[in-house]
């Protein structure tokens, strides 16, 4: 499993952008029903990073945020297993052996690998649970607490892609998670399980997005403003803070959220005071965008 940026390749992440098309093409009336999150989203929140900013690590996964219609409506939901049938995704094994009905995955080549992962909300839940596979049906999703927030939270992209087993080029309109959705459901996912790439991918949009963290502290301000969903963005600021910010009793720099940053960006830094320069300046982004928002909403 990747753990580092330099783990990850452009190729990697160009066959997830291909299998997403793919599979979108095939989804009809119900593309609409479909929202992707996850590593891949970056792509296009910052589509041109600024000048001597790497790109963003790019992924290994497809990451989708399925409504319920999907999974509930029998024809969509047929149409759904057909273009898994059609794309010859299969059930992912993980490390304990198990082939959970809502992860899979299909090589596009002899080196790459694409896991496909199916994700809904669990009304009232607080915890990541499978949800139950009724019926005779093959495919379901996995409940993450807070996910729906991306129906209101997100935006569109049309993107260029060539369609897998050689079907042609097409255009795809891509509804992805937006600034905000994206950055609160990242820091809830580091937040449950610790994961220096979620660290990374949340501050890298924050950091290098259009506009920049100004930008970001615009879409926050307007966000809790503007949908139901302030509850949630708030504990995610919360969370942000608690991991990122500096307090009464700890410099932000040595928290785990800047850790896991500059980990994942550097892993091999030979200098251990560039690492600590790299933490400070990761918590000093967090700070900017967390005091910009809690000055917008005091007016």
């Amino acid at each position: 499993m990747p753990t580092r940026y330099d783990d990850y390749d452009d190729l990697a992440t160009q066959a997830c952008e291909r299998v997403l098309v793919t599979l979108l093409r095939g989804l009809g009336p119900w593309k609409h029903c479909v929202y992707l999150v996850g590593g891949l989203t970056p792509r296009y929140l910052v589509p041109n990073p600024p000048a001597g900013v790497r790109p963003h690590a790019g992924t290994r996964d497809v990451d989708l945020v399925v409504d319920l219609p999907l999974l509930v409506e029998v024809e969509a939901y047929r149409t759904l297993e057909r273009n898994f049938r059609d794309l010859d995704l299969r059930r992912a094994t993980n490390e304990d052996g198990s082939r959970p009905s809502w992860r899979w995955e299909r090589r596009t080549d002899a080196h790459t690998l694409v896991v496909v992962e199916l994700l809904s909300d669990d009304p009232g839940g607080t915890v990541r649970r499978a949800a139950a596979l009724p019926d005779q049906r093959r495919v379901s999703a996995m409940h993450i607490p807070h996910v729906s927030i991306i129906r209101d939270l997100h935006d569109v992209v049309e993107i260029q892609a060539e369609l897998l087993d050689g079907r042609g080029v097409v255009r795809e309109r891509i509804r992805h998670a937006d600034i905000v959705s994206f950055v609160c459901l990242k820091a809830l996912a580091f937040d449950d399980r610790l994961e220096d790439k979620d660290a990374y991918d949340l501050l890298y949009c924050i950091e290098n997005g259009p506009g920049g963290v100004a930008a970001a502290v615009q879409a926050f301000h307007d966000a809790i403003r503007r949908t139901s969903h302030g509850g949630i963005i708030r504990s995610a600021l919360g969370i942000l803070r608690q991991r990122f910010a500096t307090d009464p009793n700890t410099d932000g720099y040595r928290k785990d959220g800047p850790v896991a940053v500059a980990a994942f960006e550097h892993d091999d830094l030979p200098d251990p005071d560039l690492r600590i320069l790299r933490r400070r300046i990761v918590s000093t982004v967090i700070q900017r965008l967390l005091d910009g928002i809690h000055d917008r909403n005091r007016h």
